[in-house]
């Protein structure tokens, strides 16, 4: 999952500009719609994540490094009350609501959700590595 233009920034200012980088308490993964574009989502574009019908971001449980970090557990996103829309990415992002996206990723495949479905990712399926 590439890093976003927010987050390559942060760190590069704080590892070789010696500016202050405040890391977020908890990451949350946010899911986006078919009409979200890759590009958006590096530039930290959040104007097409799914919205209504009960969606929420879930806050992630991140394991410790080996070469990168990966989800600890398995995410589980509310289930649907009203339909989602077709789901094409993921994004970790650092608020509950608005914030920053840190990285961002295309699904394998869209994913139509539907009024009464849940949608998840199996504990160690959403990483982030620096290579």
């Amino acid at each position: 999952m590439p890093l976003s233009t927010y987050l390559v920034n942060k760190l590069v200012n704080h590892c070789y500009r010696a500016t202050s980088f405040t890391t977020p308490a908890t990451v949350y993964a946010a899911l986006f719609t078919s009409t979200a574009s890759a590009a958006e989502l590096l530039a930290g574009t959040l104007t097409n994540e799914v919205a209504g019908g009960s969606y929420a971001r879930v806050a992630l449980t991140i394991g410790a490094p080996t070469g990168g970090v990966a989800t600890a557990s398995t995410v589980t996103f509310t289930t649907a009350t009203a339909g989602w829309g077709v789901v094409r990415y993921v994004a970790i992002v650092d608020a509950s609501t608005a914030g920053n996206v840190l990285s961002s990723a295309q699904l394998s495949s869209d994913v139509t959700i539907n009024n009464g479905n849940t949608f998840q990712f199996n504990s160690g399926s959403l990483s982030v590595s620096f290579t």
